[in-house]
């Protein structure tokens, strides 16, 4: 993928069979709508000879968060014209995406465990998605009341640097872990009314912070080709962080990925700054901590719970890592 402006490689040129629709709406139906506290909740599920899923949304105080989740039976295409102005957070789980805007001469090939932040403008284009192939997307938009309210853009200049302008920019980024534990907490939120409101912008404003600390951090060198390579080692990360009660193998995790492991090791060590070992263990410590911090589970328990089937040996890393057994760390909180 050359810079994520990419040329339109996997969708026909023939868009004989690809229906158009001009608003979503059009092949949803209506299953659920509440109002509570003064937030707008509805799901929708698609017509069945369109797809076999549902796509939901939230909308209060100038906040807009939709969830797509979709098996397609066509290939659509969605064209539309944006009449407002608008903070956008897309994080594409699983998927793929061609989006057309007008007045961009190429095409933006949106592809799994990719996310971007872009502020849009009046802007007209359209997204192609594909029969047969999963659709699974959290978009957040913000109106200009809600990014006026947070000061969103008094310090990071977020309007001007993540302006459609800037859409040669590397606008495409893969997921990071801490991304996906957020957006795995959005996904299975069960929270209503007012709860529902705090909840989710609070995790809002969690993704807009932890994109913009991501962007201030120096970029890693990594040698090219990079873009499916550097997506391949954040769901190596996703993967390894998804269940630290299993320890999995070099080998194991190369497979599950699909990279050779002698790749796996190298660029996960020169992209992260650190061996899967290395990043493994300190995820398995900081969620022991939490939990000798937390909770009164027994330390048996809390080994399980972190990959190490034998509390001695667990005992054993914890303390040649902080220097002090669980027991002392413990009783120091």
């Amino acid at each position: 993928m050359d810079k994520k402006r990419r040329k339109k490689t996997s969708l026909k040129d023939d868009t004989q069979n690809t229906k158009k629709i001009e608003t979503l709406f059009s092949i949803l139906e209506l299953t659920t709508t509440k109002e509570q506290c003064g937030i707008l909740s509805k799901k929708f599920k698609f017509l069945k000879e369109f797809g076999v899923g549902s796509f939901e949304y939230n909308r209060f105080d100038g906040l807009h968060i939709s969830i797509f989740d979709v098996l397609l039976k066509e290939d659509l295409i969605l064209d539309g014209y944006l009449h407002k102005d608008f903070l956008e957070l897309s994080f594409l789980i699983e998927g793929e995406q061609i989006i057309k805007i007008e007045g961009i001469n190429n095409d933006l090939v949106y592809e799994s465990q990719e996310c971007y932040l872009l502020y849009l403008s009046k802007i007209q284009g359209s997204i192609s998605y594909h029969k047969r192939k999963r659709l699974k997307e959290v978009k957040i938009r913000m109106s200009m009341d809600f990014i006026k309210r947070h000061r969103l853009d008094e310090e990071h200049n977020i309007l001007e640097k993540y302006s459609l302008a800037k859409l040669h920019d590397n606008v495409l980024k893969p997921l990071c872990p801490i991304t996906q534990d957020i957006l795995s907490q959005i996904l299975t939120d069960q929270r209503k009314g007012l709860l529902k409101r705090l909840f989710l912008e609070s995790k809002t404003l969690e993704l807009i912070a932890l994109k913009l600390e991501n962007s201030s951090q120096p970029k890693a060198i990594i040698p090219t080709p990079v873009d499916n390579l550097i997506k391949k080692l954040y769901q190596t990360q996703h993967f390894i962080a998804s269940d630290l009660s299993v320890q999995h193998s070099i080998q194991q995790i190369s497979r599950q990925i699909g990279i050779n492991d002698f790749v796996l090791k190298k660029e996960f060590k020169r992209l992260f700054g650190k061996t899967i070992f290395e990043y493994a263990t300190e995820l398995r410590m900081n969620k022991a901590k939490q939990l000798l911090h937390h909770s009164k589970k027994p330390i048996y328990e809390i080994s399980e719970l972190v990959g190490y089937k034998n509390s001695t040996h667990f005992t054993a890393a914890f303390k040649k890592i902080e220097g002090i057994t669980p027991k002392k760390y413990r009783l120091q909180k």
